[in-house]
């Protein structure tokens, strides 16, 4: 997709966007979006098994060049897969954790995740993925159907990857309110859980789909 003539807010969604930001990065870089796995790891220790970790699988949506899958990794977690539709990303993040046996990393899009069988991962992670999908100008009361779409697709691909009782953590600033309408579905339930910054900054929140 050529993003010339798109806003810098609407270039989020696309893979010429990211790609170009990634080369800009040498090959130890790392950041994160919102939270760090400090801020998140009460949330993640109360919604994934970690007692059952030697079992877990995870895949990680949207990975970037944050250091989350190596500080859950850290954690205990050893299965993890790591996607990412910019290939200098993948590249550069392999390359980084190449000695980390059971993390992979793999370019895909989460709306097309065509490598991965159904019923694969038992939790799927999204830190600011979803996010950069919904990026666009506009009222965010009034959400544009190819963007409605582009979600559908991700959500329905989620759904499939995931065991019959695996479940999606999505982590946003998006309020309940706006996210719901984007993440609801038929085939798994929606609980909100706030994650609030000590700093004193807004809040965030954490999505947890259960199948």
């Amino acid at each position: 997709m050529a993003d010339l003539k798109l806003s810098e807010v609407d270039r989020l969604q696309t893979k010429e966007y990211w790609d170009r930001r990634y080369q800009k990065d040498d090959e130890n870089s790392t950041f994160d979006w919102f939270k760090t796995f400090t801020d998140l790891e009460p949330f993640f220790r109360q919604h994934i098994e970690w007692d059952e970790s030697p079992n877990l699988k995870l895949v990680m949506l949207g990975c970037g060049n944050s250091t989350l899958s190596k500080d859950l990794y850290d954690a205990g977690l050893k299965h993890i897969a790591n996607i990412d539709f910019a290939s200098t990303c993948i590249e550069q993040m392999g390359e980084l954790y190449k000695n980390d046996k059971g993390m992979t990393w793999q370019v895909m899009d989460v709306r097309d995740m065509v490598a991965f069988a159904d019923n694969t991962f038992d939790v799927a992670i999204d830190k600011g993925t979803l996010d950069a999908l919904l990026s666009y100008t506009g009222s965010v009361w009034d959400i544009p159907v190819e963007i409605k779409e582009s979600t559908a697709k991700y959500m329905d691909e989620v759904n499939r990857i995931l065991k019959p009782s695996g479940k999606m953590l999505y982590i946003s600033y998006r309020q309940p309110h706006f996210a719901r309408a984007v993440i609801a579905r038929e085939y798994w339930t929606m609980t909100t859980q706030t994650i609030p910054d000590p700093a004193g900054g807004f809040d965030y929140f954490g999505y947890v789909l259960q199948k």
